[in-house]
């Protein structure tokens, strides 16, 4: 029989017991409820929108005991991305981190990953990462999403002229070009060093049919004065001014460029061109020649040199330039046409057929030199070859 020690000892034993259940109970389901933080909830959101999400996920390795900093020097893109992943679980509102992983995403082209991170903490974020997201949207081609985030920043600093700039990007995605082309010029009016917002008007006018050799003009000459006398500038306003026969200006411009870089063909081919415009045929001739000799590899300069032989009826020279200059670009419709046209005068008719199919599989417009050489071959009734160029010429259209 239990002696009254004995019964007060189980009393205590059970009550000791009872109480370690009630602290270890609440305890364990605290732990079990706890909510997730939002950089959680932004990689389960990621992991879900990848295809990677439908395989099996690996068990995580177990943490270090001490954690150690990496060193910079050895450190992989992605294992700064794990590190950078791991100090923002332990300071989620750390927006320093949060941009710092968004460019690591952005270098690796992960954009989705980028735009889903920067948009949960979009009111916290400062205007880098801001114009991050912009710019992931646009790799992304979701124009009116970059036109969302560039107005927050437009939001707070309606003077932003990168945001404008980026804005006019957005509108070209959308084909809207007159509100890029307001938004380019916004940009320009703000700052008018800033070169991409010129590089985004002069792709517009470069797209009109005839291109905008006027406006062209005013802002290669704007882009002189506000930003300095780079020969490329000097070398385009060189371009422009003897496409547009303004040629006394265009030959102070070539000679500019040339002198700031030698080592460009462009120049001293329009330089040429001007010369043989204005008269100077002897000038016009060395200046091509010499371009033809020292640039070897330019297409523009064997193609201009070749069609002055070719107008001086020099039609073996002429056939010879041009062929280098399909060699320098495969691509290059006029040199093939050139190509086409010498050798169909000096009656190699063999080349001169495959010139044109060629001539006018990088130009359609050059059906029309096709058929004429068919017209040629008709009326002087050349049976050998008039039916091969008939053939040919009529899958040339249009």
């Amino acid at each position: 029989m239990m002696n009254g020690l004995n019964f007060n000892r189980f009393l205590f034993i059970l009550f000791l017991a009872f109480v370690s259940l009630l602290v270890t109970e609440p305890a364990s389901a605290q732990t079990s409820g706890q909510e997730k933080d939002e950089f959680s909830l932004f990689e389960e959101e990621v992991h879900n929108s990848t295809p990677d999400s439908k395989k099996a996920s690996k068990p995580a390795a177990p943490a270090p005991t001490a954690a150690t900093p990496p060193s910079t020097s050895t450190e992989t893109s992605d294992e700064k991305i794990e590190r950078l992943k791991k100090e923002i679980r332990t300071g989620p509102k750390n927006v320093a981190l949060i941009g710092q992983l968004a460019e690591e995403l952005y270098k690796k082209e992960q954009y989705e990953k980028v735009t889903l991170l920067l948009w949960k903490h979009v009111d916290k974020i400062d205007r880098k990462s801001l114009l991050l997201l912009a710019r992931a949207h646009e790799k992304r081609q979701e124009p009116s999403e970059m036109i969302r985030a560039l107005n927050v920043i437009l939001g707070k600093n309606d003077k932003d002229f990168e945001s404008y700039s980026l804005m006019g990007n957005a509108y070209v995605l959308l084909r809207k070009n007159k509100d890029a082309m307001e938004n380019y010029k916004k940009a320009v009016e703000l700052n008018p060093k800033y070169e991409p917002a010129y590089d985004g008007l002069i792709a517009l006018y470069e797209k009109r049919v005839p291109p905008n050799l006027y406006e062209l003009r005013i802002l290669f000459q704007d882009m002189v004065q506000n930003i300095g006398a780079r020969p490329q500038y000097l070398r385009r306003l060189c371009e422009i001014n003897t496409m547009d026969g303004t040629y006394e200006p265009a030959i102070q411009m070539c000679k500019d460029a040339i002198a700031k870089d030698p080592k460009v063909a462009d120049a001293y081919v329009y330089l040429g061109v001007c010369y043989k415009a204005i008269g100077e045929d002897k000038t016009a001739l060395n200046t091509l020649k010499k371009a033809s000799q020292d640039f070897p590899q330019s297409e523009l300069a064997q193609y201009h040199y070749g069609k002055l032989l070719e107008d001086q009826k020099n039609y073996v020279e002429a056939m010879k330039l041009y062929k280098k200059g399909t060699e320098a670009d495969a691509q290059a419709a006029r040199s093939w046409l050139g190509l086409a046209t010498s050798s169909f005068e000096i009656r190699k008719f063999e080349l001169s057929l495959l010139a044109y199919k060629n001539a006018c599989k990088y130009d359609k417009k050059n059906a029309v030199a096709f058929r004429r050489a068919t017209t040629i071959l008709r009326n002087q009734k050349n049976s050998q070859w008039v039916g091969k160029f008939e053939e040919a010429s009529e899958t040339c259209t249009f």
